[in-house]
Order: C-alpha cells, then structure tokens, then sequence
C-alpha cells in the first residue's frame, strides 16, 4: 500500500484518462469555473493573462492582434469550461475532453496568479495569513495542472535525438 495520494489523472491503456478526484475537489473546480466564466463575460481586469500583449512596443498593432483574436479566445474558453463541466463527475474521459481541463484549470491559474500578484519570489505566509488560502489554492491548481500534462504526456514517442541517426 503507498502512502502517496493516487494521481489524479492517470492514462488508461485504451487511451482514455482515468480521473481521481475527490468529490471536494470537483465542487471546488465547479464553482470556480463558474467565478471565471463570470469574469470572462464581465472582461475583468484579472483576465490580462488570459489575453497577453502580443505587441509591447506598438500599441496600435497590439489593439489590432487583440480585436483579430480576442473573440475567438473567450469562444475557446467558454468551450473548454463547458467540456469541463460536462464531465466533472466522470470517472474517465478522452483527450479532447482532459486538454478542455488542462485549459480551464490553467485559465483559473493564470487568474489567481494575477490576483494575488505572484512572482518569482514566494510570499512568507503562514497559516493564520489572511493571504495563505488563496496561495494554497494557486498551489492546488498547479499541482493538478501539473498531474494533466504529465497524464497527456506520458504516452508521447520519445524524441529523437542525433544519437539516434544512422552512421
């Protein structure tokens, strides 16, 4: 018996991705994505991850990218909460479905990043710190982000390298 918690997502043989979640867990992804889906329609200011500056040093072209793109940015991520949601309680989903996850938990990442103004430099927290559940939350987010890219990626060919060539 291992002491480590299960991955959360692991890849099945058949290629669908099993899913480990705790029932908290679920309810907590429900009802943030709920919260980021009201900031996407609200185009809150917390959003500037989301939507990076394509054109730092020009700003007419960088309106220009923003007004080409935007829409079809908010219409991906509406989409990939709403494959989210669509399969919160399941127990297995496919690829597409498990991407529309990592992009929803990466966007809800991305947004309490800008909240919370993180940097390189960790804050000193402790547990009684006003600031400490938001940055356990910012962790958890990461930790289950991590734990998708790993599931999507553990089936991947392994690269080829010079080594690899014919003499």
């Amino acid at each position: 018996m291992s002491l480590l918690p299960r991955r959360p997502f692991r890849r099945l043989r058949d290629g669908r991705f099993e899913i480990n979640l705790s029932t908290d867990q679920r309810d907590f992804l429900r009802s943030f994505l709920d919260q980021l889906r009201d900031l996407l329609l609200a185009d809150d200011p917390n959003l500037k991850r989301l939507f990076p500056v394509a054109y730092a040093d020009d700003a007419e072209m960088d309106a220009a990218y923003q007004q080409l793109v935007h829409g079809q940015l908010i219409e991906a991520r509406f989409a990939a909460i709403e494959t989210v949601e669509a399969t919160l309680d399941a127990t297995q989903v496919d690829e597409a479905q498990l991407t529309g996850w990592m992009q929803s938990i990466n966007a809800l990442r991305l947004v309490l990043g800008t909240v919370l103004d993180v940097s390189e430099e960790p804050p000193d927290l402790g547990p009684d710190d006003p600031g400490f559940e938001p940055y356990v939350l910012y962790e958890e987010l990461g930790w289950l982000l991590g734990h998708i890219v790993a599931a999507l990626t553990e089936a991947l060919p392994e690269p080829a390298t010079d080594l690899d060539a014919p003499a």
